[in-house]
């Protein structure tokens, strides 16, 4: 009984590390093209330079889109690491998320084996592995992409307390006390799944779901503390917040739009790369087959993973905001395990789903190209710096928003930043290299020697 038990096991982790041996080439092998530096990552890296070098630390992340909103300081602190390990220069972030990614792989088919059975566990940690989308979002890191691996970490912990441990609600809500602060204030929305779930368990202790919300909100002490220093500024933000966001349209007409043209999308890009109605409905059936395979169950534990995705789509009814896919990024973890017990129940949709999706994501990711990236942005930082011979230089960076970041920072940490009036001036352009002319750059500077180097879509004008 013993040899075969140890032999079924090592073939299940086998195939477990032949997924992660794959899922692993396939990211190492896109980290040039698809890790941007952009203002996501350039802001952790300027704190990790404030850290190092000017030894100061920050109690807060980035600012949101919406004004006076911060995360929290840990999303940043984490990235000290990498940026420590490289001498503060960016080329070990994407490895860093890569590790955190296969982390991810491993402990979720860990955590869905002791939950389910080896079978689910293998068939969602797979298209974690496998999913394009996963592969491009952990390597252009941001607060978001630690969202996948924390969730995993709820599940769990809502797992142990509906087996009939009471700590780990309070475990389970602390952490999501974390995600919320520190990596998407969205994430709000799965910690009341995550609550109202708890509270459908019999022999609740009352107690518990008084001493919760404090544990969750042990987590805001740094940002309160922030607040307290720069005039109420996120307390400000908040109240405008509140009065700004509720939105009075009718909610079942929203509610439709963000399944139609958000949620499902986004899950449909996230499995075939595509938003094609073929793939559409197949997703929306999987969503369906699975829901129906889990109420077989008669688990009320897993109706939090309906419950998950529900939560997220009507708490987004009310916000009168854009709602960006990537909102729906807490919900993953739901969407897969839902997906996972679909496959699970037809061999005849697992062949043909595993057909498709493999092709859909290997394809992309063997064909995907970006016109700027970090590695082009270093190109053009050591590019200007060696052309300027050790004299000063200034650079114009005429792109649109969104592009033209990174550069100030890879600048600073070289230490040769530019400066206004220097004798080099460097204008950088961002358009497709067969319909740039110089034409405009020779009129304005007609005194000048103008000179052009192309890497990627950016093209450095050099004005001598």
């Amino acid at each position: 009984m013993i040899l075969p038990a140890f032999t079924d096991n090592f073939r299940k982790f086998a195939k477990l590390a032949l997924i992660i041996i794959i899922a692993l080439s396939l990211r190492i092998s896109k980290i040039e093209a698809a890790f941007p530096f952009d203002f996501d990552q350039q802001v952790p890296a300027a704190t990790a330079y404030d850290f190092f070098v000017n030894h100061k630390i920050t109690l807060i992340g980035q600012e949101l889109s919406f004004p006076g909103f911060f995360i929290g300081p840990l999303y940043n602190w984490v990235q000290f690491i990498p940026y420590g390990l490289c001498n503060l220069a960016p080329d070990c972030i994407p490895y860093f998320s890569i590790i955190l990614g296969l982390l991810s792989i491993g402990l979720l088919f860990l955590v869905l084996k002791k939950i389910f059975d080896a079978k689910t566990a293998l068939i969602a940690s797979s298209i974690y592995a496998f999913s394009f989308a996963a592969i491009s979002h952990e390597i252009g890191i941001n607060g978001n992409s630690f969202l996948f691996l924390s969730s995993i970490g709820l599940l769990f912990f809502l797992w142990k307390y509906f087996s009939g441990e009471d700590k780990y609600f309070l475990a389970g809500v602390f952490l999501a006390g974390i995600i919320t602060v520190n990596f998407n204030p969205i994430f709000i929305l799965s910690t009341a799944a995550f609550s109202l779930s708890g509270l459908m368990r019999r022999n609740k202790s009352l107690p518990l779901f008084f001493v919760a919300p404090f544990t969750f909100l042990v987590n805001y002490i740094p940002l309160m503390i922030f607040n307290s220093r720069h005039d109420n500024i996120i307390l400000k933000g908040l109240q405008n917040f509140i009065t700004e966001s509720p939105t009075t349209s009718d909610y079942l007409e929203r509610s439709v739009f963000l399944l139609k043209r958000v949620a499902i999308p986004f899950y449909s890009n996230y499995l075939f790369q595509s938003v094609n109605l073929i793939f559409i409905l197949a997703t929306i059936f999987l969503i369906i087959f699975g829901f129906y395979a889990l109420l077989k169950t008669k688990e009320r534990f897993l109706l939090f993973l309906p419950i998950w995705i529900a939560t997220t789509v009507l708490g987004l009814v009310f916000y009168k905001g854009h709602i960006p896919d990537y909102y729906f990024q807490q919900t993953l973890l739901a969407f897969i395990i839902l997906v996972a017990f679909a496959l699970r129940q037809s061999l005849v949709i697992f062949v043909l789903f595993t057909i498709v999706f493999l092709f859909t994501n290997i394809n992309t990711a063997v064909n995907y190209k970006t016109p700027i990236n970090y590695r082009i942005k270093k190109e053009v930082v050591n590019y200007i710096i060696n052309d300027s011979a050790g004299e000063s230089f200034n650079v114009y960076y005429d792109m649109p928003p969104g592009i033209n970041t990174g550069y100030s920072y890879l600048f600073k940490i070289k230490e040769k930043e530019p400066q206004e009036g220097g004798k080099n001036l460097y204008i950088l352009e961002f358009s497709d290299p067969t319909q740039f002319t110089s034409y405009k750059y020779h009129k304005s500077f007609p005194d000048k020697k103008i000179s052009v180097k192309v890497t990627g879509f950016v093209h450095i004008v050099s004005v001598k």
